[in-house]
């Protein structure tokens, strides 16, 4: 575990919280006890040594909640402790969410993969992207993965001038024919696109046909609602602009955020210092959540689509949405990523398994499904780990795995 650099001087032993469920035909009850066990161990222990700030995990396997647990502080000017129904902004997360509400669309016939995102949205088919296609941003293959340079945090308020700035930018590459992290314009392109098909905004065409069907529509939101303040956790930016203020102007993380500070794009209780809106702002690149809620959404997806009863997809949607389809060179991250449609494969998460599939978010947070093990897992956290420092998931995923699978 990487040590820290931080310190917690209001820190209060949390109470522990791992809920009880029937067991599983695939786990015994001592293998769920020694998981809930480990799992709790390793969170108490991320969040005494002040690496992690406060955090939960979630885990599924089949139909079964077998791990919910949750350590620390949400917010440390008041002490408000983590708990089961904390809400954490977890950033590019969203992708994996804002895909599967894509598949569900196309599944019911409101979109085609093969749908050019000018037919839908004409102002934005100039410099060579009306050959744009859904397909080709959700294989991050769109070519348009550079977020418009010099804007401010209140500007991200006003949608309508992103969108705008974004419908007139030029094409990296021709699209189709490269793959690169489309960071904050995926969401954007996706959730225009959306709006103009069906006349729905991205936070509720998430909340109608993934959030209501699955039963947790009030634990992941895209904008989260401001009834919903009290539940929000604070979130540490502290380490991790620290570092991107290194970063030349021209790196391509840089690039790809348009040179926004990680700190600006974070949901907060209250309107910070510097800043015009709190909350409120429509960001379709981030999502707020609990971990449970992203483990019952890829819990869905691990199980072919249908969750206690529920469908979300047909198995014939997951499996055609989840079939590796880009195995070169990302252009932004400099090195093979394996894509499906809007879902990453390989991730350290997942301990390297191709078959697993999901994203994670800015700063460490997690949500994947695992369909060989039926497996449904996610992190959520209010600290964000540089991208230099050994993240918190992929040990916890590990834990998970090796407590619940003999085999591993």
């Amino acid at each position: 575990m990487a040590g820290s650099r931080y310190k917690l001087a209001e820190y209060r032993k949390p109470a522990r919280g791992c809920n009880i469920h029937t067991v599983p035909v695939t786990a015994s009850p001592s293998q769920l006890d020694r998981a809930r066990v480990a799992i709790q161990r390793e969170l108490d222990d991320l969040v005494d040594s002040g690496f992690e700030l406060g955090a939960q995990v979630a885990a599924y396997i089949g139909d079964e909640l077998v791990i919910h647990a949750w350590a620390g502080v949400a917010d440390p000017a008041t002490g408000r402790l983590v708990d089961e129904k904390t809400l954490f902004p977890v950033f590019s997360v969203s992708k994996g969410i804002v895909a599967t509400a894509v598949h569900r669309l196309v599944d019911r016939g409101v979109l085609q993969y093969s749908t050019r995102l000018a037919q839908l949205w004409p102002e934005f088919g100039t410099h060579g992207k009306q050959k744009i296609t859904i397909e080709h941003v959700l294989e991050h293959s769109a070519g348009v993965p550079y977020f418009p340079p010099g804007l401010t945090a209140d500007d991200l308020a006003d949608e309508a001038r992103i969108l705008s700035l974004i419908a007139d930018c030029e094409l990296a590459w021709e699209p189709g024919t490269k793959t690169g992290y489309h960071s904050l314009t995926f969401g954007y392109l996706i959730a225009e696109t959306i709006r103009r098909a069906t006349g729905r905004s991205l936070d509720e065409v998430v909340r109608t046909e993934l959030a209501e069907p699955l039963g947790i529509e009030d634990e992941m939101f895209i904008v989260p609602p401001a009834e919903q303040r009290d539940r929000l956790a604070d979130v540490d930016t502290t380490g991790f602009v620290a570092l991107q203020k290194r970063l030349p102007g021209g790196n391509a993380f840089q690039k790809v955020v348009g040179g926004l500070p990680a700190d600006s794009i974070v949901p907060r209780r209250f309107i910070p210092a510097g800043r015009g809106w709190a909350m409120d702002a429509a960001l379709p690149f981030n999502a707020t959540m609990s971990a449970r809620a992203g483990a019952t959404l890829y819990a869905a997806l691990a199980n072919g689509g249908q969750l206690n009863g529920r469908t979300l997809l047909p198995p014939r949607r997951v499996a055609f949405a989840t079939q590796i389809r880009r195995r070169d060179i990302d252009q932004i991250i400099g090195a093979p990523a394996l894509k499906s449609l809007g879902y990453l494969h390989a991730d350290p998460v997942s301990g390297g398994v191709e078959t697993a599939f999901g994203f994670g978010g800015l700063g460490g947070a997690e949500a994947y499904a695992d369909p060989r093990r039926r497996l449904g897992f996610a992190f959520t956290h209010n600290r964000l780990t540089p991208p230099n420092v050994e993240e918190s998931a992929p040990r916890l995923a590990d834990l998970v795995r090796k407590n619940l699978d003999p085999t591993h």
